[in-house]
This record gives C-alpha cells, sequence and structure tokens, in this order.
C-alpha cells in the first residue's frame, strides 16, 4: 500500500488560513479585508505559484513557505505528497492546480493503479471525488 496525502491540510497543517493570518500580521491591514483579495488571486497562486501574492502585498512570497507547518505525526510508510498549491522549496509534491490531476500525475509517475494507494484529505468533498474516479481514499481527521 502507497499513501497519497495532500501536502496542505494532512501533512502540514491547513495552509490558507495561516497565510492569510502572516499577511495580515505583516501588513496591518485587517484579516477580512485580505481574506477577500486573497480568495479572490487564490485560482492564480494555485496556477501560477506564491509571487502572484505580491499582488496582494509586497513581500507576500517570502511569507509563503513559512505557511506550510509539518504536522507532528507519525504518518505511514511509504507516503507521497500531493498539492493543488505550489508546495515551497524543501517539500517534493506531485503538484497541480487541479487536485485530482496531481493525484493522476503521482499515480503514474509511481506506477500505481488506484487500488493501489489509499489516499488521505482533510476536504470531504475531495475524498468523495477521488473515489468518484476510483481510488481509495478517507477523510483525515486530525
Amino acid at each position: 500500500m502507497v499513501y497519497l496525502l495532500d501536502l496542505s491540510g494532512v501533512y502540514c497543517h491547513p495552509v490558507e488560513p495561516l497565510l492569510l493570518r502572516l499577511l495580515a500580521e505583516a501588513s496591518g491591514e485587517p484579516l477580512f479585508y485580505l481574506s477577500q483579495a486573497f480568495y479572490d488571486l487564490l485560482p492564480r497562486l494555485k496556477a501560477e505559484g506564491p509571487g502572484v501574492l505580491e499582488a496582494l502585498f509586497p513581500g507576500a512570497s517570502r511569507l509563503y513557505p513559512k505557511a506550510f507547518r509539518p504536522r507532528a505525526y507519525p504518518f505511514p510508510e511509504p507516503f507521497h505528497l500531493v498539492a493543488d498549491l505550489p508546495p515551497p522549496e524543501g517539500y517534493q509534491a506531485f503538484f497541480h492546480p487541479e487536485k485530482m490531476e496531481a493525484l493522476a500525475l503521482a499515480l503514474g509517475a509511481l506506477g500505481l493503479a488506484p487500488e493501489e494507494a489509499l489516499y488521505l484529505d482533510d476536504n470531504p468533498l475531495l475524498v468523495a471525488r477521488a473515489r468518484a474516479l476510483g481510488l481509495r481514499a478517507e477523510v483525515f481527521r486530525p
């Protein structure tokens, strides 16, 4: 069995809320204001990477890696990470802006059939989508 772990939400604490807090602290802007701008920018962040954060707040791309904080869990081996946000330096993940495409990349690169892997995600909707594609998938509950 090979485990495919969602990078943000399973292997690391959820990235978006922490990144927003870091942006609010660094800019002095209210979290509510930044939240709307950030979520409007999220599709571009997924597709283009952390450099697009500079449009929201100069210097924000330097904060991006700090938002990835690993959880203190012993994860089963072997595992590989999948992500719909570009991983920062130091993290290796199968990345694609569409999570199901990231899963397909992982399966292809590892030479696995869907039933040979177990996908863990904290988002029940993505778990359901993965199951609909024939993958074994479970909701990660920290």
